[in-house]
């Protein structure tokens, strides 16, 4: 779930790499300035640091990497 300043609203991808692969994208699906409410990775929240889709990119990067 993310909000752009207005009504919360959720969108959902089938992996953590389908999400950062559309974030390379010239124009993604999110704003990079986005503000995370929560996300989960196969039902499991996880906890982000910098709570922007930035952050989350960020730290799913990091996740693949370290894999």
């Amino acid at each position: 779930m993310y909000t752009d300043g207005g009504e919360p609203a959720e969108i959902s991808y089938a992996s953590a790499k389908d999400f950062v692969a559309n974030q390379q994208l010239e124009v993604p699906d999110l704003e990079d300035y986005y503000v995370v409410v929560d996300a989960t990775i196969n039902g499991k929240p996880i906890e982000l640091e910098d709570k922007t889709i930035l952050g989350l990119y960020n730290f799913l990067e990091s996740q693949e990497r370290s894999e």
